[in-house]
This record gives structure tokens, C-alpha cells and sequence, in this order.
């Protein structure tokens, strides 16, 4: 009498072979993560890269329509510095001079721009901190460019990340050079 085993062999996956699938799917995910977030810190840039010549163009059709400098226009040659030594501005409360004068500067130029160009009072640049001003240009009668900038990824102002566009000079002899280099421009 021959008995016969009906029973078929299950094959299945080791442990070793499991572990080895998570691993490459751990790998590769925090490869894509590390993409991601290199994209979002790119298009944060080109974001304040835009707010900021958006600004820029404002600050032109006000001067030429109200026929003042930036600093008239605003009541101020350094709207930024309501900022100094606040450390870093995206932890200022909206409430903060720093925040206040950036948001009348703003609605300064808008008024003087009358209509023609608008920018939106109140806005944050992409990391949440003010859009800062510099209206040097013809702040004593010296050859400093006015400057639009964001404090960019850190909130502190004036260091390596952050995006600092000059207006052009128009008032000024060449030879006595720029108040700041354009960052990120």
C-alpha cells in the first residue's frame, strides 16, 4: 500500500529577504525626501525671487509717478531698521515695528504708484519673515542704492542666504560704488 502526501510545499519569503525590501525602500525614499526638499527650498527662493521684483517694479512707477526718491515716498531711508537687532524676523509677532513699517512702506508705494502697479500690504516672504527696505538712495546726498531683500530660510538679515536686490542708481557717479552686492539675483 502506497500513501501518498498531498500536501504542497509552501514556499514563502525569509525574514533576511523582508528586511532587505525595507531597507531599499527606506533608502530609496530618503533619496526622494532629500530631492523634494532641495525642490522646495529652490522654489521658496523663486518665490521671493518674484515678490521681490514685483516690489521693485512698485518702488519704480511710484518714483516716477510721484516724481520722489524711494526714501521721500516712505518717510524713511531705512525702513529696516525697525529690524536691527531683533534676531530673527519670521519670530516677530505682526504687531512689531518691523513688521509695521515694512506693511506702511508698502502701502506708501501703492498709494504713490496710484494704481498703476500694486503689491499685496501684509504679505510674508516664503519663510515667513517682513520684506525689509533700504532707501538709500540720496540719503545725504551720498551714492547708496536703495535695497529690497527677504532674510531668506534663517530670518536674519544681512547673511549669506538671504535675497538683497539694488535698485538702479540713477543720481550717482559710478566711481563711489553700491551700498550691498544683489544676493541670489
Amino acid at each position: 500500500m502506497k500513501i501518498e502526501n498531498n500536501s504542497k510545499k509552501i514556499r514563502g519569503f525569509t525574514l533576511i529577504e523582508l528586511l532587505m525590501v525595507v531597507a531599499i525602500i527606506g533608502l530609496l525614499s530618503s533619496v526622494v525626501l532629500a530631492s523634494l526638499n532641495s525642490a522646495r527650498t529652490k522654489a521658496k527662493y523663486a518665490k521671493g525671487k518674484t515678490d521681490i521684483k514685483q516690489i521693485t517694479l512698485l518702488v519704480e512707477v511710484a518714483k516716477g509717478q510721484s516724481g520722489k526718491h524711494f526714501g521721500e515716498i516712505t518717510g524713511s531711508y531705512c525702513t529696516e531698521c525697525a529690524c536691527r537687532g531683533k534676531g530673527n524676523v519670521q519670530l516677530l509677532p505682526k504687531s512689531d515695528s518691523c513688521w509695521t513699517t515694512s506693511d506702511s512702506a508698502i502701502s506708501l508705494l501703492n498709494t504713490a504708484a496710484g494704481g498703476v502697479v500694486k503689491f499685496r500690504s501684509g504679505v510674508s516672504d516664503p519663510w515667513g519673515g517682513p520684506y525689509l527696505f533700504n532707501e538709500n538712495e540720496n540719503e545725504g546726498g551720498t551714492c547708496y542704492t536703495d535695497n529690497i531683500l527677504s532674510a531668506g530660510p534663517n530670518g536674519i538679515y544681512y547673511d549669506s542666504d538671504d535675497i538683497v536686490y539694488n535698485l538702479p542708481v540713477i543720481n550717482c557717479s559710478p566711481a563711489l560704488g553700491s551700498h550691498h552686492p544683489n544676493v541670489n539675483f
